[in-house]
């Protein structure tokens, strides 16, 4: 080896090097996370030996941020509380760690949720049991002090259980009245089920006599009631949310009190408002007011399968808010067990809701957005995998064409619900009228290989969006801080907005069915089509074709000649308008601009399969309707996003859903994706690796071979994934430096040449 080989090689090691670095460095510049923020977005506190979980989020006038939840040591859970500086760092003058631990009694306590005085008191809510009997459970308050040391001021040394006359409790929610007064709501039971719960205390930490029975207020009925959230009026009444069973099934429910405790009669039926005819149970997990009054409420519904995320929106009267969808209730199927916990609200009047999905994965930290014409309109998902979204329908045909959003998303089905028209009978509201859909698109973010999730948000005054839960490492979970960028929230916002149930012409109604089935290459879609006109068959038009059309492009119409373009990237054969069902590990390789399916005749609901359509693409799609009179209806839009295709890897080890996969994968949605470079890197491997990924599949050999190859990079894109900036730097400078000094010991072992 010569001296200009030597020298070749070491500047293409520091080439390498030096790509690496400022790939880190400029990781998720585009993202949907705020790079200035923790570690490009995120921060993850870990207080030490077991799990530790964020149940609830606090930002001071100040801009610090609180989190509160519990750790666990090796035998108890203690509550936990940490206080970050605006850019995401722990706030050292906060018990001179940034965060502590502490337990009111001797067995598991856990803070469930955390406020913050106009003095700048922190004020933390919870439960705890007493260790021997962790089925037997007190409420409990502590008050903090600017620095993080207990407020002796405050109850009985900083400390105040409520005494629930022998009753077990939990506490759910906090707030802070006008007067200063501190209003905790949570349930208490016995032998007779739990009762929603409510405690009125003063400034001192001593229960406000005047309220309710010696500060206290239960729920007292002959069915199990629960509150969850809770938000005091202008008016200082009272209004609880969360479920009640008077048939033994939770439903949704709120509760109004009086400024003193008293149940408002005026208030549905006994003081309570409940939602009635869902089939399945409903709970409400949080709750928030809008600037008009207007309360927004989040939660979950088991919908006989698995549970999906539900929204609602009540008048200040506490009617439910019929502008909100179509009966004030919109339900989020993202496909898997899915849970709504925090909710927020921009200024804007849009609603953000966070929460987890279970996928076949693990759970998945989500972001819902549902815009401020009252329907969803973007969800974001950490980790996911699919989208969907519906846009404004038209009742005419159109060749306008708008360019696809820009929006990263991940491809993951979402389907929000929403209920028909709904009127108030006795003492709950029932929704009259079918039920329509509607589908919510998401972005992606990848908070941790394992299971994570979303409890609390914040909405910053700069636009930004504070979310926190916890996120697994694999052995434990950790607190969770993720910051959402202005420019990642204005482009949800900036998304059209939906409109469900469909669109109207003179004859019929025709809506798009949700997407569903979403894979790399199909998806499956339909429509309903209804006679809305009366008149004879003859005057009224039938309808002789049905199908959905779909394309890259917004508003894709029926083609009655010409119904499929394709660029094929490996031969040169046209489609048809019904290709042959491709099965989801196909690595064939289509960029496929528009089509449409044919799917019979007639009125009624049909199913349409959209096959052989390019991965990783989003397309627009909505049902048609061909009539007799040669018109062309059409039905509301709705827009999806193909999962990627890690062809290679997924040949390799056999399922995208391999960890070894979903790593690679990672990597590239986190370090790739969002620079120019990275981009073109990934257009150039999904123009070659199908081929090369379809000789793979069929080789058993070969697959061996390519999964030792891939090791290297799946180890790196791990590194790179999990570990701290600094510790990524440090390996980068570290393997420079080995880089080095093999090529100084190489040029120490040439042999200079003998010159005659």
């Amino acid at each position: 080896m010569n001296m200009c080989e030597i020298k070749t090689e070491f500047r293409i090691v520091m080439l390498l090097v030096v790509t690496v670095f400022l790939s880190i460095v400029s990781a998720h510049a585009g993202g949907n996370l705020d790079p200035a923020f923790g570690d490009q977005g995120r921060v993850v506190t870990d207080f030490g030996i077991d799990d530790d979980e964020a149940l609830a989020l606090a930002v001071q006038p100040d801009g610090k941020i609180l989190l509160a939840g519990f750790s666990t040591n090796s035998v108890l859970k203690d509550v936990a509380v940490a206080r970050y500086q605006p850019d995401g760092k722990l706030d050292t003058s906060f018990h001179s760690t940034g965060y502590t631990t502490f337990n009111p009694g001797d067995g598991n306590a856990m803070a469930q949720a955390i406020v913050v005085q106009e003095d700048g008191k922190i004020v933390i809510a919870g439960t705890a049991d007493n260790g021997a009997n962790e089925a037997s459970s007190a409420v409990f308050l502590v008050r903090l002090t600017d620095s993080g040391s207990l407020d002796t001021s405050f109850g009985t040394s900083g400390r105040l259980v409520l005494p629930l006359d022998g009753k077990s409790g939990n506490a759910h929610d906090l707030q802070v009245a006008p007067d200063g007064d501190i209003v905790v709501a949570g349930t208490a039971g016995g032998s007779t089920g739990l009762q929603a719960m409510i405690a009125r205390v003063d400034p001192s930490g001593k229960l406000d006599t005047a309220f309710g029975t010696d500060g206290f207020v239960l729920i007292d009925r002959e069915y199990e009631t629960a509150a969850h959230s809770l938000v005091v009026q202008s008016d200082t009444s009272i209004l609880l949310a969360g479920y009640s069973k008077p048939e033994g099934v939770a439903g949704p429910s709120l509760f109004r009190l009086k400024a003193d405790g008293a149940i408002d009669e005026s208030f549905g039926t006994n003081g309570e408002v409940r939602i009635t005819d869902m089939e399945g149970e409903a709970i409400i997990y949080d709750m928030a007011a809008q600037d008009d009054g207007r309360l927004v409420v989040v939660g979950t519904y088991d919908n006989g399968e698995y549970r999906e995320v539900i929204m609602g929106r009540f008048l200040t009267s506490g009617q439910i808010d019929t502008s909100f969808g179509t009966a004030g209730m919109v339900r989020s199927d993202l496909g898997y067990d899915s849970v709504g916990y925090g909710v927020a609200v921009q200024k804007d009047g849009a609603i953000l809701v966070t929460g987890y999905t279970e996928t076949v994965k693990g759970k998945d930290f989500i972001l819902l957005r549902y815009g401020a014409e009252n329907t969803a309109d973007e969800a974001s998902t950490t980790g996911a995998t699919g989208t969907a979204t519906e846009t404004a329908g038209t009742t005419t045909d159109s060749d306008a064409a708008a360019s696809p959003s820009n929006t990263a998303v991940g491809n993951q089905a979402a389907t929000a619900v929403e209920e028909g028209a709904s009127s108030e009978t006795g003492d709950g509201i029932s929704p009259e009228t079918a039920v329509d859909e509607a589908i919510a698109t998401y972005i992606a973010d990848t908070v941790s290989l394992y299971d994570d999730a979303g409890r609390a948000l914040a909405v910053l005054p700069d636009g930004k969006v504070l979310a926190a839960g916890y996120s697994s490492n694999g052995d434990d979970n950790d607190f969770v801080l993720l910051q959402y960028s202005a420019v990642a929230m204005s482009a949800l916002a900036e998304s059209t907005a939906l409109t469900a149930g469909g669109v109207s012409s003179t004859y019929y109604h025709i809506a798009t069915t949700p997407i569903t089935n979403i894979g790399r290459n199909s998806a499956i879609s339909g429509g309903e089509i209804v006679q809305i006109a009366g008149g004879s068959a003859s005057t009224i038009p039938t309808v002789t074709e049905r199908g959905v059309c779909y394309g890259t492009a917004r508003h894709p119409v029926y083609r009655p000649a010409e119904t499929t373009d394709t660029t094929d990237t490996t031969d040169d054969s046209t489609d048809s308008i019904l290709p042959p069902v491709t099965k989801e590990n196909s690595f064939n390789y289509k960029t496929v601009l528009y089509g449409q399916t044919s799917d019979g005749s007639g009125v009624g609901t049909f199913g349409s399969n959209i096959v052989e359509i390019t991965p990783n693409t989003r397309y627009y799609v909505r049902a048609y309707a061909v009539l007799s009179d040669e018109t062309v209806i059409y039905g509301n839009e709705l827009s999806f996003e193909t999962s990627d295709a890690c062809f290679i890897a997924t040949a390799a080890y056999g399922s995208v859903l391999d960890a070894h996969v979903v790593v690679l994968r990672n990597f590239r949605d986190r370090y790739l994706r969002g620079n120019g470079l990275g981009q073109a890197l990934i257009d150039r491997y999904y123009q070659f690796s199908p081929m090369i990924a379809e000789v793979i599949e069929g080789n058993d050999v070969l697959k061996q071979v390519v999964r030792v190859c891939l090791w290297p990079w799946v180890a790196f894109s791990y590194l790179m994934l999990e570990f701290a900036i600094w510790v990524k730097i440090t390996l980068m400078l570290l393997a420079a430096l080995i880089g080095g000094v093999a090529v100084y010991s190489l040029k120490s072992n040439v042999k200079p040449r003998n010159i005659t």
